[in-house]
């Protein structure tokens, strides 16, 4: 068995947690006898292959053209598909309140606002056509909970016979962290505090725990990189000194800051299930979790909930988890039933599957394609202005740099007439020798 895996476009050089989840996932097949590849080229001759693999479709801009490509050279599809809605973040964004400044569009013009807001309400309908199309043409469809095998049954029509189920696992040697270790190399003044570990970005809704816990004394430390670095300086902004951004840590200082930690939060807009949940259980944390996310199906009842809308929500599940006992049975839980064995074997066996089966070259996709298609060229309409601007900017940009470039032409030619005048020359070596 031969598989190509398709990655979000840019995950390889990111390497997010749909990323680190597959190169586990290509780990665990691969001791089953399955040769793996990856790829983003949408281009590619597929003709070794037996199946091909879409993993996170939450790049739509790469998935379109990965999945027309397998079809177009009558290879079987299957795709992990990685999804939640996203109803909640979309009404926050469309709706801005007062207090959530970085959903602001108070300094737009009133034309301006509509076609921001327009602008994500057509990249939204881009997201979710992109992940009909592929669930349309895909012999298999692997969601990472129950609760999410339902959503893509109830919002894409994906069937029964589609569906399995593959949940994520974790490595176990986050359970060996070092908590000592990890308060003296940064400063974190005592053990039991808050931890965050997810990229500092909105989606994550950082600056909405941020304002959740600022009025705290627990200190909260925020692991992660942040892709957007005016959204970090937002946060920043409004932090108080008992919150500590760390930035991205690698893996073993991840689990010493497991091990130190009293509670591990993640108060995200939406969440498909995040790893760094599953790697902070094995740590011994309590666990916060978003309501818009499979975190009860994962943890039952040995996690917090909270509303991420909601800071008061927040507040109160972490102050919750906190004063908990420590959930001492949920690291055995999660090596026992989440683990990368158990979610390849599921694969190995629909693999064989779907290869087996026959393509059926009738699957009618075109109403989507062509729903996608008018998306598209919409949006490209309604970005318009900001690539006429981009555009400006550059071409002042050149502008200056070409004025900086004959000022030092300018320059360059002054020292070289003075050089001649035989006392500045004198001068000049004097003052190279004096420097």
């Amino acid at each position: 068995m031969k598989v190509l895996f398709y990655p979000r476009r840019h995950a390889p050089e990111q390497k997010g947690g749909d990323f680190i989840a597959l190169q586990h996932t290509l780990g665990a097949l691969e001791a089953r006898g399955v040769q793996c590849a990856l790829s983003t080229d949408a281009t590619l001759d597929l003709t070794a292959y037996d199946v091909v693999h879409l993993y996170s479709l939450g790049d739509p801009y790469s998935a379109i053209p990965f999945a027309l490509n397998a079809r177009r050279q009558r290879k079987p599809i299957v795709v992990t598909p990685i999804y939640w809605r996203h109803d909640q973040w979309l009404a926050a964004r469309l709706q801005p309140v007062p207090q959530r400044i970085e959903h602001s569009l108070a300094a737009l013009s009133t034309d301006e606002q509509a076609r921001v807001r327009r602008m994500i309400q057509v990249e939204e309908s881009i997201y979710t056509g992109a992940h009909r199309l592929v669930i349309q043409l895909a012999a298999r469809v692997f969601a990472l909970s129950k609760m999410e095998r339902a959503i893509l049954r109830d919002d894409f029509g994906a069937r029964d016979e589609q569906l399995a189920v593959t949940y994520n696992g974790a490595d176990a040697s986050f359970a060996q962290g070092n908590a000592e270790r990890f308060l003296q190399q940064h400063q974190i003044p005592t053990r039991d505090f808050v931890l965050c570990v997810a990229r500092v970005d909105e989606r994550k809704n950082t600056i909405g725990l941020v304002r959740a816990w600022n009025d705290e004394t627990t200190p909260l430390a925020l692991v992660g990189r942040a892709p957007d670095p005016a959204y970090l300086e937002m946060c920043r902004a409004i932090a108080k000194p008992h919150i500590y951004f760390l930035g991205a840590l690698p893996p073993s200082q991840v689990a010493d800051a497991g091990a130190a930690a009293k509670v591990h939060v993640m108060a995200s807009w939406w969440e498909e299930q995040g790893m760094a949940a599953l790697e902070a259980a094995l740590a011994g944390c309590n666990l916060v979790m978003t309501q818009n996310g499979p975190g009860r199906e994962y943890f039952g009842d040995a996690c917090f909930t909270c509303d991420p809308a909601d800071e008061a929500s927040i507040r109160a599940a972490i102050r919750a988890a906190l004063d908990a006992p420590r959930q001492t049975a949920l690291a055995a839980r999660v090596r026992e039933r989440f683990t990368w064995d158990a979610a390849a074997d599921v694969l190995v066996a629909q693999y064989h599957q779907a290869a087996a089966e026959k393509i059926d070259p009738h699957v009618e996709s075109s109403a989507t394609m062509e729903t996608l298609s008018r998306q598209l060229c919409e949006l490209s309409a309604l970005k318009t202005p900001d690539l006429l601007a981009l555009e400006l900017q550059m071409r002042e940009q050149q502008a200056w740099m070409r004025e900086l470039e004959q000022i030092a032409e300018q320059r360059a030619r002054r020292r070289v007439n003075l050089s001649a005048v035989p006392l500045l020359k004198n001068f000049a070596a004097w003052w190279e020798r004096r420097a």
